[in-house]
């Protein structure tokens, strides 16, 4: 499993860096779209919705639903702040949602069941966060700051991995993601600090901006980590071990996706307000 994960990992890291930097914005759009799809085909699955047909639907139905909000948006540019912070609320509630959850006889009490609400919250959770990306790819010509958003989560995601593996003794949320350990996180805090340190010297900061953009760096980690484990409630809760296989070590799609997707809106909105965004 490991030897997989690897190998994937050193795969989709080149072609991410490419992608960031190199590809004309159609074609970044379209891989975007692509990522949409497939992690919507899998929501479709934590959803309830079964049948290869249904899962299609859904899946178009939030691709088409991204190509309308890029064409919506470059009319009324006003309104995408607004669309961020109503994302941002949706993650806020994920955030209580898992805080609260204690009662793992109910965890598979929906199994197998068609959730609407699970089902239409994947605007909020997949559509609008990945636009953001789009629009902090390509409304800017530096392409650094989403660079390091995808470099923070993975560099957190990869210290995480390693220190719940080998050093992990305290559940973090047993209930939710028995696999989670505080030990994962302490190490997601440890590649936090040293990839907000080269990030603030990377980009020039001033002491008070690294320290500014430290504490926004921190912010969005937490973030993603409930992003995690806000997947790992609704895996729970269908009696679904990953959301899909494309990915050999990793899982499916959304299991690669959902830290970035819960993250993406709170580093653009802090980005913005903070007044990195120039």
């Amino acid at each position: 499993m490991l030897k997989l994960r690897i190998i994937t990992a050193l795969v989709l890291a080149p072609l991410v860096v490419w992608g960031v930097f190199s590809l004309p914005s159609f074609y970044f759009s379209l891989s975007v779209l692509i990522v949409v799809g497939l992690a919507s085909w899998e929501w479709a699955h934590l959803s309830g919705i079964t049948g290869t047909f249904s899962k299609i639907i859904y899946a178009t139905a939030a691709v088409a639903s991204l190509v309308l909000l890029v064409w919506y948006l470059e009319i009324n540019h006003n309104d995408f702040y607004i669309l961020l912070y109503i994302s941002i609320l949706w993650w806020l509630y994920r955030v209580v949602r898992v805080l609260v959850f204690r009662t793992p006889s109910s965890a598979t009490s929906t199994a197998g069941q068609l959730s609407l609400a699970t089902a239409l919250s994947c605007i909020v959770a997949l559509v609008i966060p990945f636009y953001a990306i789009i629009y902090l790819r390509d409304t800017y010509s530096f392409h650094g700051y989403l660079f390091y958003l995808v470099m923070l989560i993975w560099s957190v995601d990869v210290f995480a991995y390693f220190f719940g593996k080998y050093l992990g003794k305290n559940k973090l949320a047993p209930h939710v993601s028995p696999g989670k350990t505080w030990e994962g996180v302490y190490g997601a805090l440890v590649a936090t600090f040293f990839a907000s340190v080269i990030g603030a010297f990377s980009f020039d900061f001033t002491l008070n901006e690294g320290v500014i953009f430290f504490a926004l760096s921190f912010l969005v980690v937490v973030i993603s980590i409930f992003g995690d484990l806000s997947e790992s409630l609704y895996k729970r809760q269908n009696a679904v071990k990953d959301s899909g296989n494309l990915l050999p070590g990793h899982g499916g799609m959304l299991d690669r996706v959902d830290s970035l997707s819960a993250a993406a809106p709170f580093y653009v909105t802090g980005l913005s307000v903070l007044g990195f965004l120039r």
